[in-house]
């Protein structure tokens, strides 16, 4: 918005990211002044403008998990259970974004994964209530609901 300062576009910031009107003052240097900040219309504005953003970008950064989990890889963690005492940086190095629980007892390690139909219903379940659906994810959504036709039949 044009008309907030630098301090004031900062506050609203810091608040949409954390909802702490305490923390947003002190991080703006606008110490004391939140409440009556809250009050204006331009910065209630700007805060339901950056509040919208920032849901966006949340969706967004859960749809990409959500297809990580769905169809990502599983060779690190395969690698995982062949490292014996495995330093920090070896595992750094890996994606082990997929697995939900580790368990090393002994010589054994036990990996469990999420489960990735779940995620892909997730993904699909998503996409049909986004009117933005790509012809992809349209072709998905064919293939479960001929799936889960097939399986009603048995």
């Amino acid at each position: 918005m044009a008309g907030l300062t630098k301090k004031e576009k900062t506050f609203c910031v810091e608040f949409v990211s954390t909802g702490d009107i305490s923390k947003a003052e002190r991080v703006s240097d606008l110490s004391g002044r939140g409440k009556a900040l809250m009050c204006r219309k331009d910065i209630c504005d700007e805060l339901q403008r950056l509040s919208k953003i920032q849901s966006k970008s949340l969706e967004m950064i859960a749809r990409a998990g959500l297809k990580r989990l769905a169809i990502g890889g599983v060779s690190d963690a395969v690698r995982l259970i062949f490292l014996d005492n495995p330093s920090g940086v070896e595992l750094d190095s890996l994606d082990l974004f997929n697995i939900s629980e580790i368990r090393r007892k002994g010589d054994s390690t036990e990996i469990k994964f999420f489960d990735r139909f779940k995620a892909l219903e997730k993904l699909l379940e998503g996409s049909r209530n986004d009117e933005s659906s790509t012809p992809f994810y349209d072709a998905l959504i064919k293939c479960a609901d001929s799936l889960a036709n097939d399986n009603d039949g048995d």
